[in-house]
């Protein structure tokens, strides 16, 4: 509708574009009436810290290109918005609040409620004898509490309620709480379904292709997967046509490439949620995964450890070992050829962060086991350190009691160096999130040793520097 009101009203060209990349690259300085919308800027499901990263860089040229005519519209998931929102230093930019609009899907009228429930049942499948026994209760289906519109358009299609109880209680519990009953809809579908869902899941192709392409090409991980399910590449040919428009949706990538995705977020949270209870699929899944999907899809966290919205792949403690020995690979292999996602976060920052925000201890002590080398790497953390994941890296190590105190010193040495020469002041930035590295890393007395090793190297500076230098330091 904003496409719609901007080509109307100013006669502007819409452009859909996918990145804060490529918004810079087909801004047209010289065309002031463009049109940009960018979904799920900062992320689908969960927040993808590559993608704020990116957004942080691109701001000045993005904003010049408002200040010239441009109007840019991002879209976000509240949850995934107010993750990214600290990275992307709003108070430089004051038109991200002053200019930001919450659209709440769940604030809605009984009428829109009733009248998106008729819209869904009407374009649905449902036989006349079934929505007929559904009339009744479709008022107080309405009345639900959450009310989602997908949850609506599931009902009026057959797939999603072949077993559902035609009653009150049924229709009610499946429009407020149909994340739940998906797992039981999962279980249903046949072999030939379960492979093309994990498949589309586990797959995408190449950096530039976010699905699973039409027509298919199975490689050897693939043909793995769709013999783990008991299917056939027929079988999942089939499969991918029967579920186009229930679980699935045909895109058409920028260059023209079809590829299915899921229909709708939930449909593939709930699809990770039912594969993590299926063990003959979970491992080969996990094997057929592109290293992208690998890190933006999975955690590695105790099973009872919270949630993060944006429901993840939550991989078991029997495949750590297989994870971790994944994720090193991925951390030392060369990237001579960059794909799309590494140039806005490298293999190896994209594995760190893993280790630090999606691992539980004993993940870590399975990843410490897989790479040998990572301590190493760790020391070696540029200035300004608060920047550097390598950091926050060995804070969660020293946590997990799993940092020696040979490379925490070398650490704090490391950081002393950076200290005088940078000079870099992240061991005592006063934000909580920046300085709990540090003080997770050094002692108190540790702490008063940085401070004296500082006021001993400017001393000798400004003596060195002779009397122009000293007056400089005083001033200081």
């Amino acid at each position: 509708m904003l496409a719609i009101s901007a080509a109307d009203n100013w006669g502007c060209m819409a452009i859909k574009a996918r990145t804060s990349e490529e918004l810079v690259q087909r801004w047209n300085p010289h065309e002031k009436d463009q049109f940009f919308w960018l979904d799920d800027a900062f992320g689908a499901v969960r927040h993808e810290e590559h993608l704020t990263h990116a957004w942080a860089r691109d701001l000045p040229h993005v904003m010049s290109a408002v200040k010239n005519g441009a109007r840019v519209v991002l879209t976000s998931r509240s949850y995934i918005y107010n993750e990214a929102r600290p990275l992307l230093k709003p108070y430089s930019y004051p038109r991200l609040h002053e200019q930001q609009v919450t659209v709440d899907v769940a604030d809605l009228s009984r009428e829109e409620r009733q009248q998106i429930l008729y819209n869904h049942l009407s374009a649905g499948d449902q036989p006349q004898d079934v929505r007929a026994q559904m009339k009744p209760h479709l008022e107080a289906a309405a009345d639900a509490a959450p009310f989602r519109p997908e949850a609506a358009r599931r009902l009026g299609l057959q797939v999603f309620t072949s077993k559902l109880p035609l009653t009150r209680q049924g229709i009610t519990a499946f429009t407020a709480q149909s994340q739940q009953l998906l797992s039981d809809v999962y279980d249903q579908l046949d072999a030939h379904a379960h492979a093309a869902l994990a498949l589309t899941y586990a797959t995408a192709r190449d950096e530039t292709l976010p699905g699973l392409p039409n027509p298919i090409a199975l490689d050897a991980g693939d043909r793995d997967i769709v013999e783990r399910a008991g299917s056939t590449q027929a079988g999942v040919s089939k499969a991918l046509t029967a579920l186009t428009g229930t679980f699935l949706r045909l895109n058409t990538s920028s260059d023209g490439q079809e590829y299915w995705a899921f229909h709708h977020p939930t449909l593939r949270e709930g699809f990770a949620a039912w594969l993590a209870t299926q063990p003959h699929l979970l491992p080969v899944v996990l094997t057929g995964m592109t290293d992208q999907a690998f890190l933006s899809r999975t955690d590695c966290l105790d099973r009872d450890s919270e949630q993060r919205e944006g429901t993840l792949l939550r991989i078991p403690p029997s495949l750590y070992k297989q994870a971790a020995q994944r994720l090193a690979a991925v951390r030392a292999r060369p990237y001579g050829r960059l794909a799309s996602w590494q140039h806005h976060l490298p293999p190896e920052e994209a594995v760190l962060s893993y280790v630090v925000y999606r691992s539980s201890d004993r993940f870590l002590r399975a990843y410490m086991t897989a790479d040998p080398q990572l301590s190493e790497t760790l020391v070696k953390f540029y200035s300004p350190a608060q920047y550097d994941t390598r950091t926050t890296v060995l804070a969660r190590l020293h946590q997990a009691g799993l940092l020696t105190e040979d490379i925490r010193q070398r650490a704090i040495e490391r950081m002393k160096e950076l200290a005088v020469s940078g000079p870099d002041a992240s061991w005592i930035e006063a934000e909580d999130w920046q300085k709990k590295v540090w003080h997770l890393l050094l002692t108190d007395e540790e702490r008063e040793q940085l401070f004296e090793h500082v006021r001993r190297a400017r001393s000798n500076a400004c003596r060195r520097g002779g009397r122009l230098a000293i007056g400089r330091c005083r001033r200081q």
